[in-house]
């Protein structure tokens, strides 16, 4: 099933069940998603959508990291919004995978392990494995590997 009609299956249930919380995260992706294809005239492939659904989830911890801390009623939103989204992904590389993948990338674009290279590979990484993981997290371990 696409991802768009399980968000529209889980706003539908969200209503009935009175959770404005995945209600509002649903009808936020639905927008985004639909606005974008009808802005490229075609139906978006669920790799394609993913894209929507990690930049919610960006802005959600950026969001989380901002809220003041005596303000436990939005903190815990907010992580319920971080929860929702991210069950919408797939499921996300670890570091280790992450780790092989870049040096295997290295090898296969014939790259030596120096910062000059992390713009390129960030970029191939981030292409290849899009949805998988995300850039903060390719970017903090290509740091460690990269001299």
């Amino acid at each position: 099933m696409r991802l768009l009609e399980v968000l529209r299956k889980d706003k539908m249930t969200a209503l009935k069940e009175k959770d404005t919380i995945r209600n509002g995260v649903c009808s936020l992706l639905i927008s985004a998603v639909a606005l974008a294809e009808k802005e490229q005239h075609r139906e978006l492939s669920d790799e394609e959508a993913m894209v929507y659904v990690q930049k919610e989830l960006k802005q959600a911890r950026e969001t989380l990291a901002l809220t003041p801390e005596n303000r436990l009623d939005l903190i815990e939103e907010g992580k319920r919004k971080i929860a929702i989204l991210e069950s919408y992904l797939p499921q996300q590389m670890e570091e280790g995978e992450l780790q092989s993948a870049i040096l295997k990338l290295m090898e296969e674009l014939k790259l030596e392990p120096i910062k000059k290279n992390q713009g390129t590979l960030m970029k191939a990484m981030m292409a290849r494995y899009q949805g998988k993981t995300d850039g903060k997290t390719v970017s903090m371990v290509m740091a460690k590997l990269l001299k």
